[in-house]
C-alpha cells in the first residue's frame, strides 16, 4: 500500500506544473499502484490465510496460496463463446477485501477440520516433510477450490459483488459522521479505564483499507474520494499524538508550572509528535483521572466534527494515500490528501481546538500540583514502592 500510494502520487501530483509535465506519462506510472493498492484485496486473502494458518500450526504457505487460488478462481469472469477468460484487475481492489476475508479464514478452518480428523492424504515410506505437506494441502485444495467453482461458476453467485453489497451498509455507517462519533467515543472510554482499544481498531482495518483503497481508486480515475474516514482521517485530524488528542496535552505541559507535570510534558512531546501518547496517558496520568476525562473524550470529539464537516463539505480532499503512522501530524495531512496544503490548515485548527478544551483542565491540575508541591517542599511525584 505505502509503494502504490508512492506511485499514485508521483502520477498525481499536487501541483498543476507537475502535473502537465507528467500527464504524458501517467498511464504508465499508474501501473505499479494498480498491482500493488489495486490487488488489496488478493493480497489480503493471502495474508489472513497465511497468518491464521500458521496459528494453527498449519502449512502457512500452502493455506495462503489455496485462499489467493480460490479467490482469483472466483474474480474470474467467462467470456463470450470464442473469447479469452478475464480477470479485471477492479475485481481484486477494495470491493473485494472482504470477499478475500470471508474466503481465507473459510479455507483454513476446513483445513484444520481435515487435518484434525487425519481427512488427509498420507505417502507411506517416510517420504520428505516438503512432499508431506503437498500431499496433506491436496485434499483442502481439492474441497475449496471445488466448492468456489461450484458457487460462482456453476450456481452463478458472485460472491465478490454478493459480499461488497452485503457490507455497504458498514462501510456507510462507519463512514458517517454518527459512526465517527461512536467510534471515537468508545476509544477515549476504554483508554480512561486502561483498556486499550487494539481490538476495536483492528475490527475496523478490513473497513478502513476498504474505504482508502476505493479512495486511491477514484483519484487515478481522476476522480473525487468518496470516502471521508479512513484510518488516516483519524490519525492526522482527530487523533494527533494518540488517542483523546495526545499532542495538545503535550504541549500545555511543557508551560505548567507543576515540575511532574512539565517533566511529564518533556518526556512525553517527542513521542506524542509521532503519535505515541502512552508515556502521557500513564505519566500525567489521564487513565482513571476523573478530572481530565471531560476534556480526552471532548477534544477528539470536536475535531472530529470539524474534520469531517471539512471534508464534507470539499473544503480538503478526502485522504486517499498510506501514509506512516508514526509521522509527524502536519507531514501526514499534507501526504495523505495529496500534498493538499488545506489539510495542514486543517490540522493545525483541529489541533488549536484541542488545546483550547483541555486548558483549563490541565490549568486546574496544574494549580492543585504545583500547591502539593510548594507546601510538602518538592515534586508530588507517584510513589515508586508497594503501598503500605
Amino acid at each position: 500500500m505505502l509503494v502504490g500510494s508512492l506511485f499514485l502520487l508521483v502520477a498525481q501530483p499536487p501541483w498543476p506544473a507537475l502535473q502537465r509535465l507528467v500527464a504524458p506519462y501517467s498511464a504508465t506510472l499508474l501501473l505499479p499502484y494498480r498491482a500493488l493498492g489495486g490487488c488489496i484485496a488478493l493480497w489480503v486473502t493471502f495474508g489472513t490465510a497465511q497468518a491464521l494458518a500458521r496459528s494453527y500450526g498449519l502449512d502457512a504457505a500452502a493455506a495462503g496460496l489455496i485462499a489467493a487460488s480460490g479467490y482469483v478462481l472466483a474474480a474470474l469472469q467467462p467470456g463470450a463463446p470464442g473469447q479469452p477468460v478475464s480477470l479485471l484487475l477492479a475485481r481484486l481492489g477494495a470491493g473485494g477485501i472482504f470477499a478475500g476475508l470471508l474466503l481465507a479464514i473459510a479455507s483454513v478452518e476446513l483445513t484444520r477440520v481435515l487435518v484434525a480428523r487425519r481427512w488427509t492424504l498420507r505417502l507411506p515410506g517416510g517420504p520428505p516433510d516438503v512432499v508431506v505437506r503437498s500431499f496433506v494441502a491436496l485434499l483442502p485444495a481439492a474441497l475449496v477450490l471445488g466448492g468456489v467453482f461450484l458457487v460462482v461458476h456453476v450456481a452463478g453467485l458472485d460472491l465478490i459483488t454478493l459480499l461488497a453489497r452485503v457490507v455497504a451498509p458498514l462501510v456507510h455507517a462507519a463512514d458517517s459522521l454518527g459512526g465517527v462519533l461512536g467510534l471515537v467515543l468508545v476509544d477515549s472510554l476504554l483508554w480512561l479505564v486502561g483498556v486499550h482499544p487494539a481490538a476495536l481498531t483492528a475490527a475496523m482495518r478490513p473497513v478502513w483499507e476498504s474505504m482508502l483503497v476505493a479512495n486511491m481508486e477514484a483519484v487515478a480515475a481522476s476522480a473525487t474520494p468518496p470516502h471521508i474516514a479512513p484510518l488516516q482521517f483519524f490519525l492526522w485530524f482527530v487523533w494527533q499524538g494518540g488517542s483523546g488528542a495526545g499532542l495538545a496535552l503535550g504541549l500545555l505541559l511543557l508551560r505548567c508550572r507543576s515540575a511532574q507535570l512539565r517533566a511529564v510534558g518533556r518526556v512525553g512531546i517527542v513521542p506524542a509528535l509521532c503519535n505515541i501518547n502512552e508515556p502521557l496517558l500513564f505519566g500525567v496520568p489521564v487513565v482513571l483521572n476523573p478530572r481530565l476525562a471531560v476534556p480526552f473524550i471532548l477534544a477528539p470529539l470536536l475535531e472530529a466534527i470539524v474534520a469531517w464537516t471539512t471534508f464534507r463539505l470539499g473544503w480538503v480532499r478526502p485522504p486517499y494515500l498510506e501514509t506512516l503512522w508514526t509521522l509527524p501530524a502536519p507531514v501526514g495531512a499534507w501526504l495523505t490528501t495529496g500534498g493538499d496544503p488545506r489539510a495542514v490548515v486543517l490540522q493545525m485548527v483541529t489541533l488549536a481546538l484541542a488545546i483550547a478544551v483541555y486548558w483549563p483542565f490541565v490549568r486546574r491540575e496544574d494549580r492543585r500540583l504545583a500547591r502539593e508541591e510548594q507546601t510538602s517542599g518538592h515534586p508530588s511525584l507517584p510513589p515508586t514502592g508497594p503501598t503500605p
